[in-house]
């Protein structure tokens, strides 16, 4: 014959299993990329094709600016040498000089700008950078701490489960029938300890003659109210 006693016990390895699991499904959740994370590598790539895309325009305004100073360099070399000697053509020399030195500064205000730029891109960039690096460090030892919770609860569980297997051996079919479905009714516990002549488990005052019962440890006894098994200590 199966006590409350009996129930009670395997209740309490019940109820240990229940807060495992919850705690196992809480530490489960958090394992995986957290959005603080992704917000901070999502920032990280714009930053990088930024810095890309500006030093790109920077080595093509070098070599634009480069181009431009050669020649300017060549016609200065012929209107120096002085072998150039038709007026028209120092003209056009001088004209073709005149236009490609405002084409340079043009270009050397332009790469001015990008080199500007460009700073505080590289700035951006290395700060994202640091932001992202300090956010994975973080959630790397989160992430380690939780595996090893989650191994942890999950060696716990083994163990009640194993536990309960022993507990329930043996023991009445009809009785833990008749405790299962009180636990499923009250979503935990289906013993209730009887305290000075109250079911702790809805708080009413229990009949002598049912205390009696409880007390004779002779078959379940169980709350004329809640239904659920009395136990007496």
């Amino acid at each position: 014959m199966t006590t409350a006693a009996e129930l009670y016990a395997l209740q309490e390895t019940d109820l240990a299993i229940d807060g495992t699991v919850a705690s196992l499904t809480d530490v489960e959740a958090q394992l995986g990329e957290i959005e603080e994370l992704i917000t901070a590598r999502e920032r990280v790539g714009p930053c990088r094709e930024k810095v890309e895309q500006l030093r790109n325009s920077q080595k093509g305004l070098d070599w634009e600016a480069e181009e431009v100073r050669g020649k300017a360099s060549d016609i200065e070399k012929r209107l120096y040498a002085g072998n150039v000697r038709n007026p028209k053509e120092l003209e056009d020399l001088q004209a073709d000089l005149t236009s490609l030195r405002a084409q340079l500064r043009k270009r050397e205000d332009a790469l001015l700008e990008v080199m500007l730029e460009l700073d505080e891109a590289e700035t951006a960039l290395k700060d994202a950078e640091a932001a992202l690096e300090e956010i994975e460090a973080s959630w790397e030892a989160s992430q380690a701490s939780l595996r090893a919770t989650q191994a942890t609860l999950k060696e716990d569980i083994e163990a009640l489960e194993a536990k309960r297997d022993g507990q329930v051996d043996g023991m009445d079919a009809a009785a833990l029938s008749i405790y299962q479905a009180l636990r499923e009714r009250w979503q935990g516990p289906a013993v209730a300890i009887v305290e000075r002549g109250l079911c702790r488990g809805c708080r009413i005052t229990l009949p002598m003659s049912l205390l009696q019962k409880a007390r004779s440890g002779l078959g379940l006894v169980r709350c004329v109210n809640c239904e659920r098994i009395l136990l007496v200590n």
